[in-house]
């Protein structure tokens, strides 16, 4: 393949769409390609999809081709053309991506501060329907962390009344959030308050 006659029936009989002639540069040529292509790209499963590729275009631009080279010099620079192609592609697509899930992330965060909001508004709603002697039981306990005995004793009344006071307020706060969150969450969010 070193002659020039020879590479010159070559190109003429590839341009003339004879299938036995491509397929012989196809074979010739194929693994040399995708070992060089894999210099720049190591996937071996991208190297094949580039040189295939490239030999698609030939065969589909056969009766155009222009080649002033050898065509193997065609082949390995249209070869090295396409990887940097594909890689220029896959950093402009990671740069995206990167943006894209930064931006995701931006709307989640900001979709869970207004969740977290709406639902700090509506347990202050409820909170507010609560008896205020009821209410004060529910804040000392679960915003300010007293126990009942300790809340017993601030208040001046026995433990079972602070009990019944914070079980009424956890009946009333469910009923009031069960619009607004499962009930699995409700007994996390109030528990964890």
């Amino acid at each position: 393949m070193t002659t020039p006659i020879h590479e010159k029936i070559l190109l003429e009989g590839l341009k003339e769409g004879n299938e036995k002639i491509f397929d012989y540069i196809f074979h010739y040529y194929y693994s040399g390609l995708v070992v060089f292509v894999q210099k720049y790209v190591p996937d071996q499963d991208v190297a094949k999809d580039i040189v295939q590729a490239l030999f698609v275009k030939l065969w589909i631009a056969r009766a155009e081709l222009g080649i002033s080279s050898s065509l193997k010099s065609y082949l390995f620079s249209s070869v090295k053309n396409r990887c940097i192609d594909y890689l220029r592609h896959e950093a402009t697509k990671g740069k995206v991506e990167k943006k894209l899930i930064e931006r995701l992330s931006e709307i989640s965060d900001e979709r869970n501060l207004l969740v977290e909001s709406e639902l700090r508004d509506k347990i202050n709603t409820a909170m507010g329907k609560l008896p205020p002697v009821c209410r004060e039981v529910f804040y000392l306990n679960r915003f300010e962390g007293l126990k009942p005995a300790e809340i017993a004793e601030k208040k001046e009344i026995s433990v079972r009344t602070v009990e019944t006071h914070i079980g009424k307020a956890l009946k009333i706060l469910r009923v009031e959030l069960a619009g607004y969150l499962p009930s699995s969450l409700i007994a996390l969010v109030l528990g964890a308050m």
